[in-house]
């Protein structure tokens, strides 16, 4: 463990690498919890619209591919929101 000091900030070294750790786990934490009620939205969202312009029903094989492209959709969004959101809190609350 290294004690000395971040010269840019006065922070404790260990103390910095810390904060920046528990941030990337969290982040990543949040990312997770957020993908699946993301995707259950953007999977309702293009369903409706697909049957919507077509009047009828999505087959199997839409669905399949749907659910891949909403799958990486979600996942971006989350770890995008998720870091940013994460990133907020701790400049809000854990400020050197």
């Amino acid at each position: 463990m290294t004690t000395g000091f971040c010269p840019e900030s006065g922070v404790p070294f260990f103390e910095l690498h810390m904060l920046t750790f528990w941030y990337g786990v969290t982040s990543f934490l949040f990312a997770a919890v957020l993908f699946f009620p993301v995707r259950k939205l953007l999977l309702a969202i293009n369903i409706n619209r697909i049957q919507a312009k077509s009047k009828r029903a999505v087959t199997e094989e839409e669905l399949k591919i749907l659910r891949k492209k909403v799958n990486v959709i979600a996942a971006i969004i989350a770890v995008t929101f998720a870091f940013f959101y994460n990133k907020y809190m701790m400049v809000k609350f854990f400020k050197p």
